[in-house]
């Protein structure tokens, strides 16, 4: 994993573990990923295999972390609407 993914999943994965309601976590958790995404830019094949990349992880976690999942699955979805609105832009 690159050092930014690595970054990136240790703030999820303490949000997943955080004892906030999760519809409080989902906004925080959805900055980390846009932070996430910051380096690459506009470049809209770069950040389609950032969020490839990070939706790998995320999927992983899940099948680790199988008490959080309903986190990780939020998370997935976003990841979703944004690789969705790459394809319509």
């Amino acid at each position: 994993m690159s050092t930014r993914l690595d970054t990136c999943m240790e703030a999820l994965r303490s949000l997943a573990r955080s004892s906030e309601l999760e519809a409080n976590r989902l906004p925080t958790a959805e900055l980390r990923i846009r932070d996430f995404l910051t380096p690459v830019g506009t470049n809209r094949a770069a950040q389609r295999a950032a969020l490839e990349e990070l939706d790998n992880a995320v999927r992983r976690e899940a099948e680790l972390r199988p008490r959080e999942a309903s986190f990780w699955q939020a998370i997935s979805d976003f990841i979703a609407q944004r690789l969705a609105m790459l394809n319509f832009d």
